[in-house]
């Protein structure tokens, strides 16, 4: 037995062992994994103790929409295909459903105005948390498009599950009476599943097995994760038999590895392959998967490796081999486009599969054309760099940068106290193009309730340039996500106000003076509305 990779930060005489080595797929940490999700619920995405921002903007939604329309145009070209079909575009761990709404945006746009309006597409959005499934149905954003069809949410547990119960219609989708090609999306996913890890070295093929200790020393008072207060290592044991799995698939792709690899260790993410072959047999074998996500594009990315660090942001992830999932395909006779240069960030993967004789020309045209150009790693990397540059851009620049994001909400809030104060002092301030912005920015934004009230910001300055009604609509928005607030209250008083609706401007008033009794501004506009 060989122990190598991360050591624990205690000894082993001093800690206490909670399991000893485990295959790391059947470790118990993701058992933990399993119930911070539960728990936490949206949650994990809207306090940011879970990333989403680089999988969930405009520009990547863009980008998606971009590529399922190609996808879309290869099938309707197909001679075969059957107008009234189904085409299922389903999110796996969609969280709270930001990027579900912006990619809805985005596609329904391209096919409305395109010779494919009237294609028929159902979007599921799924998560294995229960809370999440309730947040989407009760979102007022997504309301629209559970009420016309086109979107519809199941409860789904990657790890075992091999039907769809869909929450809005209450329509099973079950192996056998489906012929309809999906669309499977899968970012920031795989990387929060269990996954499996070797090591290959003159030859010879070992798993790695986990061990998990409690520590004995002081615990880190700012690891807020699941694996707080824990530690973990790894030991290797000589496989005596070649076939670990019951898939031979998988005991194909081990074999590769340990023929292609020399003193370094790989993953295998085992609950996503399983995952995408029960979804392959629920839809007939047609299926197109766009993954983004820490990633290893190819076997050379892996050379002397190290067992997989478990990287902790309330809950735990680990990178993907992408890799292992392009030799999945190609077994079954598809084929993978990964990003053509290593990443910080995100990888982003195309992998393709059908049992049909239509080309993927379209679908493999959009995705190269996003690889090769600026992909979602690539947008992320500019906007760090721009960012903290902002103050020194001019304002033409800054709502050409907006406009690059597609919109992108994050990057708004950041320009917001810029373009506020460049407002009434710059001559000539573009008052005209930043409305355009503002109202693209609104149409985009999917709320949560994070930290940096975008709803307020966007109705302030509607209101400032005289746009009351919508600025009406943003403050309401704001209550409903933010909670009651004597100030938001005291704005929407004021747009009534000036569109000389002096009864709900009242209405208002008593709602931010019930908030907060001393709050000045209030008190001053009722005393204007009651001279009146």
């Amino acid at each position: 037995m060989i122990k190598r990779g991360r050591k624990p930060e205690t000894s082993e005489n001093s800690a206490n062992i909670l399991e000893s080595q485990k295959p790391l797929s059947q470790s118990l940490v993701w058992k933990l994994q399993t119930d911070f999700y539960a728990s936490q619920g949206p949650k994990a995405w809207s306090k940011g103790i879970v990333p989403q921002y680089i999988t969930t903007n405009p520009y990547i939604a863009n980008l998606y929409a971009k590529t399922v329309f190609g996808y879309c145009r290869d099938i309707s070209a197909n001679a075969d295909f059957d107008k009234s079909t189904t085409i299922y575009i389903m999110e796996l761990a969609a969280g709270v459903g930001r990027f579900t709404y912006t990619f809805l945006k985005r596609f329904l746009y391209m096919l409305e105005n395109s010779s494919l309006k009237g294609l028929r597409f159902k979007y599921i959005i799924t998560d294995l948390a229960e809370r999440n499934v309730e947040y989407w149905l009760n979102h007022s954003y997504l309301r629209p498009y559970f009420e016309n069809g086109v979107l519809d949410c199941a409860s789904f547990d990657m790890t075992k599950d091999e039907e769809l119960q869909l929450r809005n219609s209450g329509e099973v989708l079950r192996a056998g009476n489906l012929r309809n090609p999906l669309i499977l999306f899968a970012n920031y996913t795989f990387d929060t599943l269990p996954q499996d890890t070797f090591y290959v070295n003159k030859g010879t093929l070992f798993e790695g097995l986990i061990t998990v200790t409690s520590g004995s020393g002081q615990p880190d008072s700012e690891d807020k994760s699941i694996l707080a207060g824990l530690d973990y290592y790894y030991t290797d044991r000589p496989l005596q038999d070649s076939r670990y799995y019951e898939d031979n698939t998988m005991n194909d792709i081990l074999l590769y590895y340990k023929d292609c690899l020399e003193d370094t260790a790989f993953s295998l993410p085992v609950i996503a392959l399983q995952c995408i072959n029960r979804l392959k047999n629920l839809f007939g074998d047609d299926i197109v998967l766009i993954s983004s996500d820490k990633g290893y594009r190819n076997a050379e990315s892996m050379h002397k490796n190290y067992h997989p660090y478990l990287s902790k942001h309330g809950s735990i992830s680990l990178t993907v081999n992408f890799h292992a999932l392009e030799l999945y395909f190609k077994s079954l006779g598809g084929k993978a486009i990964h990003s053509i240069y290593e990443h910080e960030n995100v990888t982003t993967s195309l992998f393709l599969l059908s049992q049909h004789s239509h080309e993927f020309s379209e679908t493999e045209m959009a995705f190269r054309e996003i690889i090769e150009s600026i992909g979602p790693d690539d947008f992320y990397t500019i906007k760090k760099a721009v960012v903290p540059l902002h103050k020194s851009l001019t304002t033409k620049e800054l709502l050409t940068f907006l406009r690059y994001t597609v919109w992108d909400a994050r990057t708004f809030i950041e320009f917001y106290n810029t373009l506020l104060e460049r407002i009434a002092d710059e001559e000539d301030f573009p008052a005209e193009e930043l409305i355009s912005v503002i109202y693209k920015v609104w149409e985009y934004y999917f709320p949560i309730g994070e930290e940096g009230n975008l709803l307020y910001c966007l109705g302030s300055l509607l209101a400032y340039f005289g746009y009351d009604e919508d600025a009406i609509r943003l403050f309401k928005s704001s209550l409903e996500f933010y909670g009651e607030d004597a100030g938001v209250n005291y704005e929407i008083a004021l747009c009534h106000y000036n569109l000389q609706e002096f009864k709900k401007a009242m209405e208002y008033i008593e709602k931010s003076l019930l908030s907060d009794p001393g709050f000045e501004e209030s008190k001053q506009l009722k005393s204007l509305i009651e001279e009146l």
